[in-house]
């Protein structure tokens, strides 16, 4: 007896409403109860698009044609009720979700929407507090939560109505590599132990594969590979611009050309027992040379009321001309705040910040915001004008007069937003508005860019591309200050990591000696093989190390 699927699409096209290009092409596929699906594919594949399909509230506006079942039942025809309670989605931005005041509030106001009983909502918000363990944030004001707490919420509010689909769209872009282990880790209890269904559109796939049962690759709004991790994992290998997608521990053993490729750290370590080939190499560190400072904070304390926790405590940096800095550690130890400080838009309770030598609220404003380059970590933020075309050509006209068109028309095309000219900033996808605040920032040259979570939303193809673009300008003289969650990409590009914690710094060094002093904060490549290779934090540290032929040999 065939399986009645949980969901399933037939033959699906959809076009959003003016436009011409498909954003799902001939989409067909079944989720049956149980899975824990995850969606890869680059920024702008379609797969943010596909997740509102399951959720007929979401359904975005525009032409389509095939069919979308849910129990057997046509996604129209799902009553209201049915929907809410049994289908939930979780986005990519925390904040974008979170509508009440206190934790507490939060997770009722679903329940209360729906009509149920003060008892029945006491008791469930009870019960799944238990499972999820956060008892102490219950009373908490949602605006005093940390980033990865926030999502916390979020979801928990999904679950406090019992889905029986669970749908999120990037839900660790904004988190910092332990929040999103941990909410990935929740993700993976909640799908064994509850055996909710769950959708997961993400580009962190080295921790995602794993967890996974089943991987939907998408490309040009089509399911290009469908199977098992390990399957479409060697489908992507196969296709020289998927592999940028492969996580670091499974490229390098597919570089090697290893039968039955690990995902883990631990499954890593077990076959590199059957290697003898790869011995410790205690690589010799080359010291940079000294350069001249060109921003510095001297010892800067910041809080946003006058009673309220500091943010920044007595904090002192100095960033070198031409440098590549990352400012990395917890969500809510201050990264962001300190951006903001040094760009001159925030104004610190104690200390100064000083820019070419000269105090930063000194100088004019015009030239502040012309030579300082600053990208919020919220890029819709930036967004005046209503489609994107407006936002690149009004500001290139302020600059560069008539030869501005010529110029906007450059800059789309070389952020890939030349056919996403007529949208909105605001129905753009999330790494598709980072690229626009990049690429509005970069029109007036900057020489100090101060970028908050710059690859947020990026998928790994595009991610290389800003990092050649970033190494570009560096060596042009631009200096760059980031503060970032993707370990990975600091790791192969920057010349100097930072750790923010308490409201100060407290490491700061060139990454090899950074990321292989961190026991927890590293990449998964340093975790699987610092025994042997102590400062590899790539796959391709070590391919370069201990390469293809040397390991057969």
């Amino acid at each position: 007896m065939d399986m009645v699927a949980h969901a399933e699409i037939n033959n699906l096209s959809f076009v959003y409403a003016d436009e011409n290009e498909y954003a799902l092409q001939h989409i067909s596929l079944s989720i049956q109860k149980g899975e824990f699906i995850a969606l890869a594919g680059g920024s702008g594949s379609g797969k943010t698009t596909l997740l509102k399909h399951f959720k007929k509230e979401l359904l975005p506006i525009g032409t389509r044609s095939g069919e979308i079942f849910y129990d057997d039942v046509l996604l129209e025809e799902v009553p209201d009720l049915l929907s809410a309670q049994e289908i939930g989605m979780v986005f990519q931005n925390p904040e974008n979700q979170l509508v009440m005041d206190t934790v507490i509030q939060e997770l009722a106001f679903s329940l209360e929407n729906i009509g149920l009983p003060s008892q029945i909502i006491q008791k469930r918000i009870a019960e799944l507090i238990s499972f999820l363990g956060f008892q102490d944030l219950l009373h908490q004001s949602v605006h005093t939560l940390s980033g990865g707490q926030k999502q916390l919420v979020n979801l928990a509010a999904v679950l406090v109505m019992q889905p029986k689909l669970l749908l999120l769209d990037e839900p660790t872009a904004q988190l910092d590599p332990i929040a999103a282990k941990e909410f990935l880790g929740l993700l993976k209890r909640i799908n064994e132990e509850l055996g909710i269904t769950i959708v997961l559109s993400e580009h962190r796939l080295d921790e995602v594969i794993p967890l996974a049962t089943r991987v939907i690759c998408m490309d040009n709004g089509r399911i290009v590979y469908d199977g098992s991790p390990k399957t479409v994992i060697a489908n992507m290998w196969e296709v020289e611009k998927f592999r940028p997608f492969i996580p670091q521990i499974p490229r390098l053993f597919l570089e090697w050309d290893v039968e039955d490729i690990p995902f883990t750290v631990r499954e890593a370590q077990m076959k590199l027992n059957n290697f003898s080939d790869i011995s410790y190499v205690n690589e010799p560190i080359a010291q940079s040379e000294k350069r001249e400072v060109i921003l510095s904070a001297e010892h800067i304390s910041f809080q946003y009321e006058k009673n309220s926790p500091l943010i920044l405590r007595d904090l002192t940096v100095s960033i070198e001309k031409g440098k590549w800095v990352a400012l990395v550690g917890k969500n809510g130890t201050g990264k962001s705040t300190l951006l903001t400080i040094l760009a001159g838009l925030q104004k610190a309770r104690r200390g100064k910040v000083k820019w070419n030598g000269k105090v930063i609220h000194k100088i004019d404003s015009k030239e502040r915001f012309k030579r300082i380059g600053y990208v919020s970590q919220h890029p819709y933020y930036h967004f005046t004008f209503d489609t994107v075309w407006e936002e690149v050509y009004e500001r290139a006209r302020e600059l560069y007069g008539e030869q501005g068109k010529e110029i906007a028309e450059d800059m789309l095309k070389q952020f890939w937003l030349h056919s996403l000219k007529e949208r909105h900033p605001h129905d753009c996808s999330g790494g598709e508005q980072q690229l626009l605040a990049l690429c509005t920032t970069l029109l007036s040259k900057p020489t100090l860019l101060l970028l908050d979570e710059p690859t947020k939303g990026l998928d790994p193809w595009k991610k290389e591309r800003v990092g050649e673009l970033f190494r570009k300008l560096q060596k042009k003289g631009t200096t760059i200050v980031m503060a970032t969650h993707d370990i990975e990409f600091a790791a192969k590009y920057v010349d100097q990591c930072m750790m923010l914690f308490d409201g100060a710094v407290i490491m700061n060094d060139a990454p090899k000696e950074f990321f292989s002093g961190n026991f927890f904060y590293t990449t998964s490549i340093n975790r699987f093989i610092r025994k042997e290779l102590p400062y590899a934090l790539t796959w391709e540290d070590v391919y370069e190390a201990c390469p293809n032929d040397m390991l057969h040999s």
